[in-house]
């Protein structure tokens, strides 16, 4: 069985790089959003940046401890971004929505590979 914890940061440190990691994606949602579908309500984005950020690792975790998928750390939360997208944005089509899904993607995958473990490393505590 795999730990959770292992996954999701709990430091402080880890905490606020992972907030900050929402923060970042919820203005490129906003934007990803003013480009592309100029409808979506702000507040839906911000809850879909929280839950997807918090939720992918979890899932993931639990997942790898029952099966091993090649490259399921990247698969599975595109899965998760597009559910929670068809879920949250209510406002545009099926194309639309699946545009401004995978620029989060892009951008989460960036922050959690780049950005979380440099803001880790840089916080004294």
């Amino acid at each position: 069985m795999v730990d959770i914890l292992s996954f999701v940061p709990m430091t402080l440190g880890g905490i606020i790089a992972t907030l900050v990691n929402v923060l970042i994606i919820f203005l490129a949602l906003v934007i990803a959003d003013k480009v592309i579908a100029h409808n979506v309500n702000v507040k839906r984005l911000l809850i879909m940046a929280l839950i997807a950020f918090f939720l992918a690792p979890i899932i993931g975790s639990l997942i790898a401890g029952y099966v091993a998928i090649p490259y399921i750390g990247l698969i599975l939360p595109l899965i998760v971004w597009i559910i929670l997208g068809e879920l949250l944005i209510k406002e545009a089509d099926m194309k639309t929505k699946l545009k401004v899904v995978v620029v989060a993607f892009v951008v989460y995958t960036f922050l959690s590979l780049y950005l979380t473990p440099v803001i880790i490393s840089l916080l004294p505590f």
